[in-house]
């Protein structure tokens, strides 16, 4: 295989315009801006949610290889970082030059992406037919356009370019480039006409070919914070909740699916105010809650199924201490219980009063507006006694999901408890 030097290769970006036609793109017109090559330095990769480029060649990219038929291929094979995946492809960027310059622009076959890398890395994932190349350039594809087209899942994949004009035995033709640094086994690659697939460096290719592509990180990544919620000293007969937060740590949009467990009593989830989609970076409540009818202690495990690469995400509630009602309070005056809680439609507030009381019962917003009057100035004999709240406002309307107080008061006092009422 016979190698030529070209005197100066220059940096170009290809921004054609793009027309779709059956998920199959066509470039057409070159946008320059030109810098030299030889001051590009290879550059790691590294997992994040903007643009990464994965770059084939270390050197300055000054080798012409004018050394293929029609329908052979040369390209290059890249690996993401693991935590990247799935990714997918933006841009394609592609060394072509000839001894000489000046060459007139050549219309190739196709670019093919591949989902694997040697021995064979199968069928084209993705084909753009008909580039056209710029002599002396690096000549960069925008897929962009083409959102969703070119997805990775996994481990290597590989970038070719497919000639339509041979260039092979003739010193003035215009092809791919590599950087005469030296070939790096099993990151190039030749398909050829007969043979299929090799590794360059096992044809005499000394250096890498000259090719990048441009990706972004679709990964989508759920985390629960915190993964452990502990609600301590929960009065008996009374709900206690904490909020738990669902996190998009990722790069793609998290869709919530299902969300189970916690269901069964003292425990209880209000998911009225969370979203099933989640944007990166981005979070949503899930409240739970705990209604002890005695002193024993208890948890459960919630857990949240979505799209996320680690999915499920899951959860722990742990009920570690109860606080009983005390006697004097039984003796006394004080809500001993709001059943069921959460609820939909309505739910019952009970209390006690140690003697005959004029009663005045209301249920506030968390925001401190009254929203229903249950009781007022109402004489409620010795005993245990209940109010039933069925979620409207004053004006007969059904209030909206979420937490709410209620405040029973007395000539002994005040006592409030905690409303969730859930649609």
């Amino acid at each position: 295989m016979r190698e030529h030097r070209v005197f100066a290769i220059l940096h170009g970006y290809f921004t054609g315009r793009i027309i779709s036609r059956n998920y199959v793109s066509r470039a057409r017109h070159a946008l320059w801006l030109v810098a030299a090559l030889a001051v590009a330095v290879a550059g790691t990769a590294r997992a994040q949610c903007g643009n990464a480029q994965l770059q084939n060649y270390t050197g300055g990219g000054q080798v012409v290889c004018p050394c293929f038929v029609a329908n052979e291929q040369a390209g290059a094979i890249f690996t993401a970082p693991a935590s990247a995946y799935p990714i997918e492809i933006l841009k394609v960027g592609i060394g072509w030059g000839s001894q000489i310059g000046g060459a007139p622009n050549s219309l190739e076959e196709a670019i093919h992406i591949y989902a694997g890398g040697l021995p064979n890395p199968g069928a084209p994932i993705f084909t753009l037919p008909g580039p056209q190349l710029v002599d002396g350039a690096i000549n960069e594809f925008n897929l962009e356009p083409l959102a969703g087209s070119i997805v990775i899942n996994s481990g290597p994949f590989t970038v070719t370019l497919e000639f339509q004009n041979p260039n092979a035995g003739d010193p003035f033709a215009p092809s791919v480039v590599h950087d005469g640094n030296g070939c790096q086994s099993g990151k190039n690659v030749v398909y050829a006409v007969p043979g299929g697939w090799f590794n360059a460096c096992s044809l005499g290719v000394t250096g890498d070919w000259v090719f990048y592509v441009v990706y972004r990180s679709l990964k989508v990544t759920g985390t629960a914070n915190p993964p452990r919620t502990v609600i301590s000293n929960a009065p008996v007969n009374q709900t206690t909740c904490e909020t738990v937060y669902m996190v998009n740590s990722g790069c793609s949009t998290l869709n919530i699916t299902n969300i189970t467990g916690c269901g069964a009593a003292p425990f209880s989830v209000n998911t009225s105010g969370t979203s099933m989609t989640i944007a990166p970076g981005g979070s949503t409540p899930i409240e739970v809650c705990v209604t002890p009818t005695g002193g024993a202690v208890d948890s459960c495990l919630i857990t949240v199924a979505s799209n996320a690469s680690n999915s499920p995400t899951t959860f722990r509630v742990v009920l570690d201490s109860v606080t009983p009602v005390s006697p004097s309070a039984l003796d006394g005056f004080d809500i001993v219980g709001v059943v069921p809680n959460p609820f939909n439609p309505s739910t019952m507030v009970r209390f006690v009063v140690p003697r005959a009381l004029a009663v005045d019962a209301d249920v506030w917003s968390v925001t401190g507006a009254r929203v229903r009057t249950l009781a007022h100035a109402s004489t409620y004999p010795a005993g245990e006694h209940a109010l039933r709240w069925d979620g409207r406002n004053s004006d007969g309307v059904r209030v909206a999901s979420g937490v709410y107080i209620v405040r029973v008061t007395t000539s002994l006092g005040s006592r409030s408890a905690r409303l969730v009422l859930v649609q």
